[in-house]
């Protein structure tokens, strides 16, 4: 089914639930849409390549060795 019908599907529900049950779906749709925010953070946090550079930019920031987007946007 295309998205564009599930949409409509869901409105169409949405429309007809009573507001304790609205609310009870709004909050499943923010919980499944948190979780994939949080699978994918947990994910980059879970690579050692990306820990350590990240690790190293915040080094790299506290030291004062970072240029603004300005200065960058200016040497283009």
């Amino acid at each position: 089914m295309k998205k564009s019908n599930l949409q409509q599907q869901a409105v169409m529900l949405i429309e007809k639930l009573p507001t304790e049950k609205l609310r009870a779906a709004i909050d499943y749709m923010n919980y499944f849409y948190d979780k994939e925010a949080w699978e994918a953070t947990y994910e980059l946090a879970s690579d050692p390549e990306i820990v350590k550079s990240l690790e190293q930019a915040e080094a790299d920031e506290k030291a004062g060795r970072l240029k603004s987007w300005n200065d960058v946007r200016r040497d283009v």
